[in-house]
């Protein structure tokens, strides 16, 4: 039982490991090289 919990610990940890080492920056958001128009918020004041 205990090995069953390493193997799986140790296999949680690459694949997390795995993920977070992926590129993703701010240079690659569309969204922050165009930025926001700022007129087109607006604001709901609908409260229930």
């Amino acid at each position: 039982m205990k090995m069953k919990r390493l193997v799986f610990g140790l296999l949680a940890c690459v694949t997390l490991l795995a993920v977070s080492c992926e590129s993703n920056t701010a240079e690659d958001d569309q969204l922050y090289e165009d930025g926001v128009d700022k007129t087109l918020i607006t604001k709901s004041n609908k409260r229930k």
